[in-house]
Formats: C-alpha cells, structure tokens, sequence
C-alpha cells in the first residue's frame, strides 16, 4: 500500500487565504503610494494557493543535471510589456517544467509567471524580469532551498514552509533587536527616518551575502572604534571606505534621504522627471555601495563597518577582548508569530563562524554582528542592552529575500506601527 508522505495543513491554507483578504482590504499602502489592490485581477482562492505552494515545495528538493535549483512563482495574467516572456502556447504546470525554467532564470533573477486557462486549470504563459522598482499585487511563492519555501502577497511576507512546519512570519523580533543599536549621539528626533534606510541596508547587505554563496560574516560597529579591541591585529585588509559615486555628498545624507514617502512616491505621478531621477539615482546608489560590501564578505575572515556603511576592514579575525565578560545567556529566536524564544548552548548556533560572531556581539553591546552560511541561512545576533543576554535572530533570511519597492514598503508600514517613526 502506497500512502501519501506530504500534504499541505488545510488549516494553514484556510488561515494564509484569510489573511490574503485581510491585506486587499488594508489601508496602509492607500496611506503612502495609493490604492495597491484596487485593480487586484484574481484574488487566489485556496485551491490556487495550495496548488501553487505544493508545486514549489516539491520544485525546491529537485536538481537539474545536478544542481539545486531555486524558484520563483508568480500568479499573474499575461501582460505583454519589455519586461515579460510570453510562450507561442503555454505550458503546463509541473514541477518538472519549473525544475528546468527554474535553472535558467536563476541569475538574473525572473518569476515563473501562471495564471488559469479557460478551464481554471494552472498554466505557464511564460516569465517575468523581477525590478527593484516595481511593486506587483500579486500571490508570490519562492523556493529558498529544499523544503524551505516562502510566500508573499502585494511584497508582503506572510509565510514559509520549513522542513514540515508551516508557520506565519513576524519581523518585529529582529526589528526590536537590530533598532536600538541605530541611535548614536549626532543622531536627532528627525532622524528616525535614518533608522528605517540603516536597517533595509542591512538587509540588503545580507541578501547580496546569501548571493555569492561562500558565506560570511559581517560586524556593524558603532563609530567610536571600541570594536578593535575584539579584532586581532594587524588585519589583512584595512583602509576605509564608503563605496559610494564621488558626487554623494555623504555629509547631507538625511536630507538627501528625505521621506520614505517621497521614496515610494518616485514611481508616481506627483513627483517631476528630476524628482523621480533623482530618487531613482540615490536608490542605485545606495544598492551598488550594498554589493560592493557584500562581495567582500566573501574573503575569508569578517568585515567590519559602520551603520552607516563605512568599511573600515575585511578579512578580520576576532579574539577575545580584555577583561571580556563570559558569554553565558543567549536567547534564540525565529521570525515566526509568538516565538518567545528558547535559551540555547554556544554550540548550538554553529561552527567557528557562529561562535566567534557571537564572541563578537557579547563583547560589543553596541554592535550587530550578521552570519550567512554558504548554504544561505542568515543569523542576527546582538547584546540585550538590558540583561546583556545574546540575542540571536535565526531564520533572517526571512526578512533578507524579499526585496525591492514591496520590502521597503511593508518595512516602513511595520516600522510605523511599532512606533518606531
């Protein structure tokens, strides 16, 4: 007798496809760039959403001439624009042609587009080119990695499959953890803005991480260089530098920030061609500095910047400071709703890189210290400015993936209701 050896939860199903409804009808995207749903083509019904998420998930343990493959689905209608294939007929949708487009659009990165045919049945009209720039109301389902799936709705995250949990996702644990640290002494109550662009920097950083592959760990210091004391020396590579164009006057960099609402507004009517090319070009700029950093995390040993993204070294070993205090209580937690965390050993968190990470974020309260594994699983880990526990985020790369106009979105709508603006 042959049984089935996965099902998707009807409940989970029935709890994602409420929560669906409950964000068509939410306010806050009317609040900052107008109405993102009101020309919603399809809301997914359960069946659709199951079907699409089944695929995914079984997409995501398969190989194609003996690489892992990861995917990107997207239930739109066919739209004929610069930024879309469309196939002479479409495909049918099985894991099988997932698997083999999945391999080619890796890099740059493309949603496998689907929508229903005449019947209601799931079909591929082809693919679209992912943009930064856009924002898509649509039902988006990714394969991170073998059973590890996330899904998000109008750029939202809402949930991922892990192994053979399904669970609904909560950033405001890594939010609580990371803020604190933003503040510094030149830092004023208008500058709250400045929190919101460190932490999607952050992000963005750790996202670039995950995309080189070799893993890495980078060390976010606060400026007034206490973190040598836990870098041994002298460093392979140090210097200092902002990777940024010549004509990014970094002294101005709040009032050339301005509102997260002018910087979703760019892609709007209300702002001039200048506004918008100007906002744009900050954008670009603000991305290229982001993997400019990144890709030195892939030099052996960590790298050590500002909050503001100044590097100040890469290739660094940490050592132990003077008079360190000893690292007793960490505190794990996950991105899922309700987690309140578990105390773990150091070995739990990992190998060497972990640990000394760690080692790192203890010694240094004012610090974020970030780990990415080669094989793309992201850690947060910070000093609890009062038990001084370590906090150690896992699952980050739930927050790290999604990216562009939608992240930045639901971060600042996050951000607002946490009071953090």
């Amino acid at each position: 007798m042959i049984h089935t050896a996965y099902t998707l939860n009807p409940g989970f199903i029935e709890e994602l496809s409420k929560r669906i409804h409950l964000l068509i009808k939410s306010t806050t995207p009317t609040t900052i760039i107008g109405s993102l749903f009101q020309n919603i083509t399809l809301i997914p019904s359960q069946k659709l959403i199951s079907q699409i998420i089944d695929a995914a998930v079984w997409a995501s343990f398969a190989t194609d001439e003996g690489n892992s493959v990861t995917i990107s689905i997207i239930l739109s209608p066919e739209e004929d624009s610069f930024d879309t294939f469309i196939f002479d007929k479409p495909i049918s949708f099985d894991v099988n042609h997932l698997v083999k487009l999945g391999a080619a659009l890796e890099n740059p990165r493309a949603d496998i587009s689907v929508w229903p045919d005449e019947t209601g049945k799931l079909v591929v009209w082809g693919f679209r080119t992912r943009s930064v720039k856009t924002l898509i109301p649509n039902l988006c389902v990714e394969a991170m990695a073998p059973g590890s799936v996330l899904i998000t709705f109008g750029g939202k995250t809402l949930a991922a499959l892990s192994g053979n949990e399904a669970f609904f996702i909560d950033h405001s644990s890594l939010i609580r953890t990371i803020i604190p640290k933003f503040s510094s002494p030149k830092d004023n109550q208008k500058d709250k803005i400045l929190y919101l662009m460190r932490y999607m920097s952050l992000l963005s950083i750790s996202r670039q991480m995950r995309a080189h592959g070799r893993g890495g760990t980078l060390l976010v210091v606060p400026e007034d260089g206490e973190w040598q004391s836990s870098i041994d020396i002298p460093v392979p590579y140090t210097g200092g530098a902002v990777f940024l164009e010549s004509d990014y006057d970094v002294t101005k960099k709040p009032s050339l920030i301005g509102s997260v609402k002018n910087f979703f507004s760019a892609a709007t009517q209300n702002k001039t061609t200048a506004e918008r090319e100007h906002l744009e070009r900050l954008g670009h700029q603000l991305d290229q500095q982001c993997k400019h950093i990144a890709r030195l995390t892939a030099v052996d040993g960590a790298l050590v910047m500002s909050f503001d993204r100044f590097v100040y070294c890469f290739g660094a070993k940490i050592t132990s400071a003077q008079n360190q205090t000893p690292l007793t209580n960490i505190r794990a937690y996950k991105l899922v709703e309700d987690d309140s965390g578990r105390t773990v050993s150091l070995m739990d968190l990992g190998g060497t890189r972990h640990q000394s990470a760690a080692h790192f974020a203890n010694a240094q309260p004012g610090a974020v210290a970030i780990v990415v594994s080669q094989d793309g699983h992201v850690s947060f880990m910070s000093s609890d400015p009062e038990t001084r526990d370590l906090i150690v985020i896992r699952q980050g790369e739930l927050a790290v993936i999604p990216d562009g106009l939608g992240a930045a979105l639901w971060s600042y709508s996050l951000f607002t209701e946490m009071d953090l603006l």
